[in-house]
């Protein structure tokens, strides 16, 4: 005799036995349980970056002017917060002094001023008052906040300088410590 399948009543026993097997899974059905901690750490160092550098552009130099000739320029650095820094400037590419006591000068490129010098002078604040060195003592220093720093530096050719005509130049390197 055989016996017919209902399909019907065979998928609604399967579902049955599904449900009825995943609801032993419940924490109702665990004996207990048990907990501990997972520690989570780093470390985070100081790290710092000179983001840009912005060039130092005297105006025209008249050399029987008696006033003074002044230009400024930025550098931004970004560093981890927390920590200090400095920005030091060395003496450029013809500079004749020493790291502390810098003493730079411009070089002299056109025809008609081809190896001679224009001195200038490179200060840490708008009065012209700390010069600007390459040295521990002689750098800028800053403590590190959450937004980036700007440092202007400050820069002369004193007034009666001895130039012949033509364009000056000079390239001073500026490095950060941290």
């Amino acid at each position: 005799m055989k016996t017919k399948l209902n399909q019907s009543k065979l998928k609604l026993a399967i579902v049955s036995a599904m449900l009825v097997g995943t609801a032993g899974l419940s924490t109702a059905g665990y004996a207990g349980t048990d907990g501990s901690t997972m520690a989570v750490s780093t470390s985070v160092g100081m790290v710092c970056t000179i983001d840009s550098t912005g060039d130092l552009n005297f105006s025209h130099y008249d050399p029987t002017a008696s006033d003074d000739n002044t230009a400024s320029a930025s550098i931004t650095s970004s560093c981890t917060v927390g920590g200090s820094a400095k920005i030091t400037l060395d003496q450029g590419l013809h500079g004749t002094g020493t790291d502390a006591v810098p003493v730079r000068r411009m070089l002299g490129s056109s025809i008609a001023n081809t190896g001679t010098f224009l001195p200038y002078s490179l200060w840490q604040e708008s009065d012209l008052q700390t010069t600007w060195g390459n040295t521990a003592d002689t750098g800028k220093g800053f403590t590190v906040t959450n937004v980036a720093h700007v440092a202007t530096v400050f820069g002369k050719i004193a007034a009666l300088e001895a130039a012949a005509v033509g364009v000056f130049n000079d390239t001073v390197a500026v490095t950060l410590t941290y």
